[in-house]
């Protein structure tokens, strides 16, 4: 194993902030390292934390971190908990810290927005705003494996062999086969739903719209297909022209189909929204959309994190 870098030993003298990362080990738990470390944000100890591989290591500020296991760990050293990863282990972990260590803040992905949900978004206030309002809006959104952690990604590679080598598959993350497959989100026992739950943060962010989600055989990245119905006609040459001076939205409207913006070819590290074949008919306008949940959600989380350190005081992580 790798040794530990030495500022994880002893506090930083420029931060006395020390944040434990639960997670840090999967796809969200290794971009939210990369933000903070991007961004400069001051943390003092850094305390990377695994519940699948005790060997493991990640990287931050340009170091290989060994992660160390999060059962059995003394989450007294840390002054912050951020939990980046969505596994029931992870989340029971997460519950019983809160029994333990009271006064710990503690930070799940329930305290963010979830990257779905942040994306219709984003283009259904372009919509509202141009429409009149939205009368309906529907989404379908097929989900990347990354976002079930890295024991996720790992399945997809597996079966995906598997299936090239005549083997039979063995789900274990996913209720059903996810190499070249399609599987209902609500399949896995989400209680709440995953669905409901972007419905609910869509009506808080923008307007009210119904979410039917898969997971997909991709790695990084996801897709959406968005039909909504505004309250009055759109004009799609206007509606392109404030998509495209929108914040947080791309624009590619390119005639070659190469110039359609994919989960694979564009989506993946950043945070803009991909937007592109733009059907507008009347009040009915139906548009692709491609977006990284990872690095989205992490972004919000980096945030979460900077916030707490210049406002400790009036900053609560939940």
């Amino acid at each position: 194993m790798a040794s530990r870098p030495v500022s994880s030993q002893q506090s930083s003298t420029a931060s006395q902030f020390d944040l434990a990362v639960l997670g840090a080990d999967d796809p969200l738990g290794g971009a939210v390292l990369q933000i903070l470390g991007e961004r400069e944000i001051a943390v003092g100890r850094l305390f990377p934390l695994t519940m699948r591989d005790p060997e493991a290591s990640v990287v931050y500020r340009g170091q290989d971190w060994p992660c160390e296991p999060a059962e059995g760990f003394d989450f007294s050293q840390a002054q912050a908990l951020l939990v980046t990863s969505r596994s029931a282990a992870a989340l029971r972990l997460s519950r019983d810290i809160r029994v333990r260590h009271p006064t710990l803040p503690v930070m799940t992905l329930d305290g963010i927005h979830p990257a779905p949900a942040v994306a219709v978004s984003r283009v259904l206030k372009t919509l509202a705003a141009l429409g009149g309002g939205i009368a309906t809006a529907d989404a379908f959104v097929a989900l990347p494996t990354a976002v079930a952690g890295q024991d996720g990604v790992e399945e997809l590679a597996t079966q995906s062999r598997g299936l090239f080598n005549m083997e039979s598959p063995e789900p274990e993350v996913f209720p059903l086969q996810i190499a070249f497959n399609l599987v209902p989100h609500g399949a896995t026992g989400d209680v709440p739903s995953y669905e409901g739950h972007l419905a609910e943060t869509s009506a808080k962010l923008a307007a009210d719209a119904a979410f039917s989600v898969v997971w997909a055989p991709l790695f990084f990245g996801a897709a959406a297909a968005l039909h909504a119905r505004t309250q009055r006609p759109l004009d799609v040459q206007s509606l392109r022209d404030a998509l495209r001076h929108r914040d947080g939205i791309t624009l590619m409207e390119a005639e070659l189909p190469a110039g359609t913006p994919t989960p694979a070819t564009d989506a993946q590290g950043s945070e803009a929204v991909f937007v592109s074949r733009i059907r507008v008919d009347g009040v009915l306008a139906r548009i692709w959309l491609v977006f990284d949940p990872i690095q989205m959600e992490a972004a919000q989380l980096a945030t979460a994190v900077e916030n707490w350190i210049d406002k400790p005081a009036s900053s609560m992580l939940t």
